[in-house]
């Protein structure tokens, strides 16, 4: 991709983004106490919108209360998010960007207190003291939560949203379904990569299935923390042909820096995604300059970049970076 562009128009199924620079959530739980938008939350994301960007990804929403992480997150479970989730996507819309809903479940990583009952997760586990004990989850429980997610994804059709993205990182469910060191089960969503990524395709097909709009579907995922517990290039090509068949529409990696390399090669992450899948990539991970941006512009598949400090912190960094990448 030419790096003029970057501030060329992107089209995702229905979708037109004006430009390909993402502003990214890096502060979470902004919403009030029932889940609901918050005027700190409005006025953070409409802010963000107004630096110029092609699109604003808002923060994690809980999909079911059994799901919620935190006291002040944002949901997307209940009738009475809606308004406000509507009332927000609309004001970010117009200041001209594209708009996309996170959608979550926490699994293991909550408390009895947050979710309202005992939490559940592919193998019983404790994240620590500001968690409970939770239970494995059944087959019923599987079916429970992929409504949650298709019931999650239609009011973000009914809010008008222009994508979601389903949370397959940040040591939530999908997450801990797809890792090794929380997932101990030995049947269908278990064991092999193609299990361990069921729950996540059955999640995409369902949400595929029942939507009416063909709402773009992102996927964010993580593997830098993995490695450790044996994650290879064989899992992520695994994972990525579970990801293919589902047909999602865009992948969103994300990295401790986005040219960081991969299993002992020059190849970064980004590039062993592109060898095993023809799906547009997302980058995230550290683009906190023109120069970072201008070398992860080349990176194959590469279509969407994901900013969020640099973007946050520094006002106009858009202005400028329009200036860096096409002087003149």
């Amino acid at each position: 991709m030419a790096e003029a562009s970057l501030f060329e128009p992107y089209v995702m199924e229905h979708m037109q983004m004006p430009n390909r620079i993402v502003f990214a959530p890096f502060h979470e739980n902004m919403a009030n106490r029932d889940g609901t938008v918050s005027p700190h939350l409005m006025d953070y994301y409409v802010n963000m919108a107004r630096e110029g960007v092609g699109g604003v990804l808002v923060e994690s929403a809980y999909v079911a209360t059994q799901g919620r992480a935190h006291m002040t997150q944002l949901g997307i479970s209940e009738e009475r998010h809606i308004e406000g989730l509507y009332r927000l996507v609309k004001a970010i819309q117009a200041e001209g960007a594209v708009v996309g809903l996170r959608l979550s479940h926490a699994g293991a990583k909550t408390s009895e207190a947050l979710a309202g009952e005992q939490p559940i997760g592919p193998s019983v586990m404790n994240f620590g003291k500001d968690y409970d004990t939770c239970r494995e989850f059944d087959e019923g429980d599987v079916e429970e939560i992929v409504l949650f997610f298709v019931h999650a994804a239609e009011r973000a059709e009914e809010v008008e949203a222009d994508f979601i993205e389903i949370n397959g990182a940040q040591q939530f469910l999908l997450d801990q379904c797809l890792s090794t060191r929380f997932n101990a089960r030995d049947d269908g969503y278990g064991g092999s990569i193609a299990a361990r990524m069921q729950l996540s395709v059955d999640i995409v097909k369902a949400i595929k299935a029942r939507t009416t709009s063909n709402i773009p579907i992102s996927y964010l995922f993580t593997i830098y923390d993995k490695l450790e517990d044996g994650f290879t290039e064989e899992d992520l090509k695994g994972m990525l042909k579970a990801l293919n068949s589902a047909k999602v529409d865009l992948l969103h990696p994300v990295n401790i820096h986005v040219l960081n390399k991969f299993f002992d090669t020059e190849e970064t992450l980004a590039e062993w995604v592109a060898k095993s899948s023809k799906i547009p990539i997302m980058l995230e991970g550290n683009i906190k300059s023109p120069q970072i941006l201008k070398e992860s512009i080349g990176l194959r598949r590469a279509q969407l970049f994901a900013l969020d400090k640099a973007l946050f912190s520094r006002p106009n960094w858009y202005s400028f970076l329009q200036k860096k990448i096409v002087p003149g």
